[in-house]
This record gives C-alpha cells, structure tokens and sequence, in this order.
C-alpha cells in the first residue's frame, strides 16, 4: 500500500489528533508558524527539529499549557481550544515532560494523583496497588511511598511515565524519554511503546537519536524554524534525508560529518584520531585531579560515595558510565567544592584540597557543567551577556570600584553569541528563554572561556538535537586536545564510545573498573554497570548489597 493509499484509508476514521494551522507567537519570535499535522490512532509518530524549532511549543499546546494564537486542533473528530493542562487530560493526553513536573516534597503516590478529581475520595493504599502493578508491568519500578527529593534522575523519569499511565492516556507525548535511561531501561521502554501502540494508543515521540527514529517510529514530522519541512513514512526515508531537512542551511561537507553523526560509527571517528597523536599527549600528560578512598554523603544524610578512587589527567576524557543514582551527583560535587567528603584525599595538581568552596576550585581552573542546566547551570532571569560573567565578575575589564561596565559586558556577549553560534535575539535576551541547547552553548562558553585545567561535565548533550550534540562534542574535545582534563559522565554509551579515552563505571557509590576505549563495548560497560567486573566476576559493591 503506498503513501496515498494509507491517507485514503485514514480520511474514513476518526484521528485522534489533528492541527491545522497552529500558530503561536512570542515576542521577538513565532515559534510555531502554521503547523498542519495529525496523528493516526496505533501509530509512534516522532517529532525532529533542531533545539528551538518549535517542538516544546507544539507539544505544550497540545498539552494545554499554552493556547494557540491562531489554528484549529481537534481531540478524536472534536474541536478542542485547552486553556489548561486538566482539559487535555480529560481527553485522554498525556505528555512526560523533559523537564520532570513533580513536587520534590510529595512522595510519588501524592505526585502521581496530584489534580486528578476525586482526590478525596480516593484510597492512598489502592492508590499504592495500582502504581505497583503498573510498575511491575513495564517493568518501571518506584516506590510510591518515597518522596521525589529521595530519588534519583532516573527514578524521576520514570514517575512521569507512570503518572501518564496511571491516568490512562490514549494519546501520549514522550518528550526525550529515554535521555536519562540505560540501554537495557531504554530497550525495556521500547517495547512498553511498541505494546502500546498495538493496542490503540497514539504516540507523540520527541527524540534526537537517530536509531530510536529509525526503530520506532510509523510516521517522523520534521520542524525547522516553527514551520512543518515533511511529513514522511519511516520505510521512505533515511537519517541523512532527515538531517537534510533538519539542517537544510548546512553545507554538503557539513552534512557528511552529521550523517557520519547519526549512524554513530565510533571506528570512524576513531580512525580520525591519529595514534601519533595520541601517544604525544599521553607523554605529556599530568596528573590534574586524584581522589583516593572518597566517602560523602548525599543531601538526606545517606552514604552516597563508599570509597572512590580515581584519577583524571591532563589531556584526556575520562568518561564515567553508570546507571542514574549510583552517585554522579555526589561525585560532581565533591569535584567542583559543593560537598565536602566524610572520608578519603582530594588532590588537585598534586596539592591536597580540604573542604575546599566552590570560589577555591574556581580559582583552580575548575570548570563544571551540571545535569540540570536550567536548574544550576544558569540564572535564568538575567540575560545572555550576565551568565557570561557569572563566574568573572571579578573580572577588571568588566568591573571597576564595585561597577559594572555594562558596555564591555555587552561587547562581549555579543563576541561569545557569534563564537559559539548561540541563536538569540540578542546578547539582552533572558537566557531563560533560550533553548535547550542555545542554553547549553551559553553554559559551555562561560566555562571553557577561561583559563581551565579541569572540566566536569554532566550530561552535557542530553536532551540536545544533533546539531547542538556535534558542536557541544567538538568544542569539548577541541579542549581536551589542547591539554584540558574532562570527566564526561554519560548514560549515552555510544556517545563515551565516541568521545572518552578511558571509561571508569561507577555502581553503588564505587568505581567497579576503569578501561581504556581499545577494549570497550556497550556490551562490556553494560555489564559492569551492573556491578560486575570486567572479568565477569561479582563486584565488591554487589557482593556487599547482597550479604
């Protein structure tokens, strides 16, 4: 049956979801500009488009957190124009958002029943039942007696998932699910989809990986600049057709390195990296940061780290692999000056540091990019330019007697937008209301913008479109070749693969082993993500949570 045959067969049943026309304007931008798209009841239909082409704004609309300047959109054959997110759960939409919508001091029971009606009358042991079974079900367990501040990113993600089911949604959008999730937690929500969609559910699906484009989806949508480029078959399409229409102002040799991107041949770009190279900087290289035997807590008071020892020199990315939860935070933390260890030695550039603040470790040439950029990575009532200098105020060519030369911070801001081709209307612009990854590219020029001996970066392509991922990847490793020392902590494998010269796995609060990237797999770190060594033998860790 081809393309038309399929329309035809469609135009005779109800869809559960049609645009037309959406339009929705900001000041200074038009965020989505005459959208037409529909979504087929049983279908994965996934949405691509550079960061800032209009995919939250259509999502939130359809969600009914923002109403639509102009458009028509219809629920199941009836027109709809949500005011609020509670009447587009009435009809049966539901959307797990990027960036988690839940109370940090509510347990998951509380978040997942918050603003349902009824809530009075509802039984909070039934309630407890009913997450269990669909935990057990798609295998997304939670405790639904703990509170979201006790829980780990992961663990969060998959509250939202089960929320969405809990209130039986039909119509879902899946917004970056599975960026904070393992390859095995990934596979597992891969099939939960597929299930769904087998049983009438439709599927919004928002993701930046080409694979889960190419595995998933019936039917991908691509946005660019707010306007809607195609609409196509996944059997009739490519990722390099895809990047094509993402990334249509790119130049052929551009493409080339994005479609090289996509297919994530890591041999290649390894190939790329010659081993003359690579033996001068390991020659030269020195010892930046050494921990031996860390022990800290997390913010509950709970051991967090158990005996961390690891070191990372000058000239490499050390990449840290790891389930959520296994104690990355605590590790960045104690890193950058935001938790003291309980226990163990901290070495920087062979000097012991004790309880040192976060200005110490600035002052050493400490760069950090967090999990949560929006959160910590950015203040996002002020503008451009003033994120620039958060960590340079100090600076003389910006300050003088305690004021701000707002001339030479504007100057700058605007030099930093052109240098790391941030989109914006202006270096004015609230960094708020950026994109993910202009937002990412803000956080990232502020910090290797200065003199750095040690880069900790968290996450620092989660959630970016390809574009954005390529660039955030290049300027990190342009760094790393220029004598910078990186630890790149990652729940992507294929990306560590690409970009870490040695890959420490972190399980339990511990350090299970650290190999070099001639001997890694996905299979491999995998393996010891679960607590196993490299051998195949048990780790301490797991030994110790059995007994």
């Amino acid at each position: 049956m081809n393309s038309s045959e399929k329309e035809a067969v469609y135009t005779d049943q109800l869809l559960p979801l049609e645009l037309s026309g959406i339009t929705k304007k900001f000041p200074g931008i038009i965020a989505n500009d005459s959208v037409d798209f529909t979504l087929r009841e049983g279908e994965i239909h996934t949405i691509l488009g550079e960061n800032g082409a209009g995919k939250s704004t259509l999502m939130n609309m359809i969600a009914g957190l923002y109403p639509a300047d102009a458009g028509e959109m219809r629920v199941f054959g009836k027109q709809v124009n949500f005011t609020n997110p509670r009447q587009a759960i009435d009809k049966s939409i539901g959307m797990v958002f990027q960036h988690f919508m839940l109370v940090r001091n509510h347990t998951v029971a509380e978040n997942i029943i918050l603003g349902l009606p009824g809530l009075v009358r509802l039984e909070l042991k039934e309630v407890h039942q009913q997450i269990r079974e669909i935990s057990e079900r798609y295998d997304l367990f939670v405790d639904p007696e703990k509170k979201i501040q006790e829980l780990s990113v992961g663990e969060q993600q998959r509250v939202e998932i089960v929320k969405v089911l809990f209130r039986g949604a039909r119509i879902l959008i899946l917004d970056e699910p599975t960026a904070v999730l393992t390859p095995q937690e990934s596979e597992a929500l891969y099939e939960i989809m597929q299930r769904m969609a087998k049983e009438k559910h439709s599927i919004i699906f928002i993701t930046h990986k080409m694979k889960e484009v190419m595995a998933l989806s019936h039917r991908i949508t691509v946005l660019s600049r707010g306007k809607v480029m195609a609409t196509v078959q996944k059997n009739e399409t490519n990722p390099e057709a895809l990047a094509d229409l993402m990334l249509g102002n790119l130049e052929a040799k551009d493409l080339v390195n994005v479609s090289e991107l996509l297919q994530e041949t890591v041999v290649i770009e390894k190939e790329k990296v010659g081993s003359a190279i690579q033996s001068q900087m390991k020659n030269q290289a020195k010892l930046i940061a050494v921990l031996k035997d860390i022990h800290a807590a997390n913010d509950l008071g709970h051991p967090a780290l158990k005996g961390i020892s690891l070191e990372i020199n000058s000239g490499e990315i050390l990449g840290m692999a790891g389930v959520s939860g296994n104690g990355q935070p605590e590790l960045t933390d104690v890193l950058s000056g935001l938790r003291p260890p309980t226990q163990g030695l901290y070495l920087f550039e062979g000097v012991p540091v004790e309880n040192p603040t976060v200005s110490e470790m600035i002052d050493l040439g400490v760069g950090y990019i967090p999990e949560d950029r929006k959160k910590y990575g950015v203040s996002s009532g002020m503008s451009i330019a003033s994120n620039f200098l958060m960590r340079d105020f100090r600076n003389p060519q910006f300050s003088s007697n305690q004021l701000l030369n707002l001339s030479n911070i504007i100057d700058y801001g605007h030099n930093k937008m052109e240098e790391f081709d941030i989109r914006a209307p202006s270096e004015k612009t609230p960094v708020g209301l950026l994109s993910g990854g202009n937002m990412q590219k803000v956080i990232l020029a502020r910090e290797i913008s200065r003199p750095l001996n040690l880069l900790l970066a968290s996450q620092p392509t989660r959630g970016l479109d390809i574009h954005a991922t390529s660039f955030i990847r290049e300027q990190i490793c342009q760094a790393r070749d220029h004598g910078l020392a990186v630890l790149w902590i990652s729940e992507d494998l294929d990306e560590l693969l690409l970009v870490a010269d040695r890959i420490a796995v972190i399980f339990d609060g511990r350090i299970v082993g650290t190999i070099y990237k001639e001997e890694a797999s996905v299979s491999l770190i995998g393996q010891m993500m679960t607590g196993m060594d490299k051998d195949g033998t048990e780790h301490l860790a797991e030994k110790s949570a059995h007994a």
